[in-house]
């Protein structure tokens, strides 16, 4: 349950600051994921969609049903693992968001693995 745990705040942090940053416009988010665009836009509901998801399995776990945490993760963290690791295949492997991508979906996995 502690790696459950961890695999979703990481989430809930990482989504929803990445969505702030890109929804504000931040130079950092024209960096990494290009100029303000509708993709880009399209990108943010992705992410904090998983945000969100994330922190309704996170809740259900604070409220003792964590059989329901478990069948979010379930579908959630193996679709986050598959775009993660193909983010390296699309893009250079030293791209900061592959090599976070790379790190989230090892974690993930070990997730996976000790459930």
């Amino acid at each position: 349950m502690i790696l459950l745990t961890l695999s979703l705040l990481a989430n809930i942090t990482i989504t929803f600051l990445v969505t702030f940053a890109i929804w504000r416009n931040h130079p950092g988010a024209g960096e990494v994921y290009g100029t303000d665009s509708p993709a880009r836009r399209i990108l943010a509901c992705v992410y904090l969609t998983i945000g969100l998801l994330s922190l309704y399995a996170m809740g259900q776990i604070m409220i003792g049903n964590s059989a329901i945490a478990w069948q979010v993760a379930m579908t959630l963290l193996p679709l986050q693992i598959i775009y993660k690791v193909m983010t390296a295949v699309a893009l250079r492997l030293l791209h900061p968001v592959v090599l976070a991508n790379l790190g989230v979906a090892g974690l993930h996995c070990l997730t996976l693995l000790a459930g």
